[in-house]
């Protein structure tokens, strides 16, 4: 894996962190308005604790970026599974591709002012694609059971808009937020008939 693969796969996990706090907060907030202190405080600990592991890894990722490692062998895509999975790959072409997310997550982030949390992203961009997702974008990772295949693909190009100045690289973790070049980028797909249905289909 290339040392920038592994860097986006430290964003990754620490997108999911934030969820999993920001879920644990609501619950924590549920329990303390119900009176059920003790449940409460023993979230809040849970929460310190997740807290506690992404600073962890907000610093691995800097001491990686300070190694400098080179690649040692060509880096894998991002559908590539680990060498000790034992089901076999995902043939090409079954799952939806990562470019046909790229201007669905554009439109979603427009619909939402502009900017949004992960969940709420994902969400829109669920309700945009519709149809074109398939049962295979739907079968969870046999790396990770908790995550569907077509929520990490949407990651991925995510990555890609941000490479390309279509999406921010600087908003707050968690976050996804179009730029003014991710604006101009959906107008001009306006003018694409294949582009526009599948963009504006659910309006």
């Amino acid at each position: 894996m290339a040392k920038q693969e592994k860097i986006l796969a430290l964003d990754m996990l620490l997108e999911e962190l934030d969820q999993i706090v920001l879920r644990l907060n609501e619950e924590g907030a549920g329990l303390f308005k119900a009176g059920k202190y003790d449940q409460a405080r023993a979230l809040l600990s849970k929460v310190e604790s997740v807290t506690g592991f992404r600073g962890k890894v907000l610093c691995l990722k800097d001491d990686w970026k300070a190694l400098n490692v080179p690649a040692t062998r060509k880096p894998a895509g991002p559908q590539e599974r680990s060498p000790h999975t034992t089901s076999p790959p995902l043939k090409p072409g079954l799952k939806t591709g990562h470019d046909e997310f790229r201007y669905p997550i554009l439109a979603a982030l427009v619909r939402l002012g502009g900017s949004g949390q992960l969940h709420a992203v994902l969400q829109v961009v669920e309700e945009i694609m519709g149809e074109g997702l398939n049962q295979y974008d739907y079968q969870p990772l046999p790396s990770n059971p908790n995550s569907v295949r077509w929520k990490n693909t949407a990651s991925w190009a995510r990555h890609t808009l941000v490479q390309d100045g279509l999406l921010a690289t600087d908003s707050p973790r968690g976050t996804w937020e179009i730029t003014a070049a991710g604006r101009d980028a959906l107008e001009k797909a306006k003018n694409e008939p294949d582009l526009q249905r599948k963009l504006f289909s659910g309006k």
